[in-house]
């Protein structure tokens, strides 16, 4: 039986500077900011798919609300919650299969799931000058609501995914340079 030396004793884990190594603070705001717009488009997409109930309740026709779906008011906003909810985790998860095939650490993935269900929560894209903006674009090449949240649910979703693809990439050429 060998004696433990000095060295295995005490080898820590991961020290602290060797974590800090590991992040890339450019591909965590990257990666979060393509998880909001690509959050935001697939809300806007759901608020163009149900057009009608939206108007609906935006114009209080609790009638015609009532004649479109057997869903009350607050079970309908509960589904766009969890709509919310849903693509938020597919997106961290498609983050981390990212993250883990170019070999960052899951601590990354973890940062960019706080980082984006905080924001989320806030509610932080869905209000605000830019909002404003796309609505007042979009209702230029639309009537009503269904059409001009598609518009730019479109969008938005095409730049969250741009951005997306763009995280990719760097991840690529950090790969490779952290093989040569």
């Amino acid at each position: 039986m060998t004696r433990p030396t000095q060295q295995t004793i005490h080898k820590p884990l991961c020290t602290m500077p060797k974590m800090i190594k590991k992040f890339n603070f450019k591909l965590i705001l990257l990666e979060c900011f393509a998880l909001i717009f690509i959050i935001s488009g697939m809300k806007r997409l759901y608020v163009a798919y149900n057009g009608k109930l939206f108007d609906a309740l935006l114009n209080e026709d609790w009638e015609k609300f009532e004649s479109l779906t057997d869903l009350t008011g607050p079970q309908f906003l509960v589904n766009e919650i969890y709509w919310t909810l849903i693509c938020l985790i597919i997106g961290i998860m498609v983050v981390g299969l990212i993250n883990w095939k170019y070999k960052f650490g899951i601590i990354n993935s973890i940062l960019v799931l706080i980082l984006t269900f905080g924001i989320s929560a806030t509610g932080i894209y869905s209000s605000g000058i830019i909002n404003r903006y796309l609505n007042y674009f979009c209702g230029l090449f639309a009537e009503g609501y269904g059409m001009a949240f598609l518009i730019g649910g479109l969008i938005i979703l095409f730049v969250g995914i741009t951005i997306l693809w763009k995280t990719i990439i760097m991840n690529k050429k950090h790969c490779t340079q952290q093989r040569v």
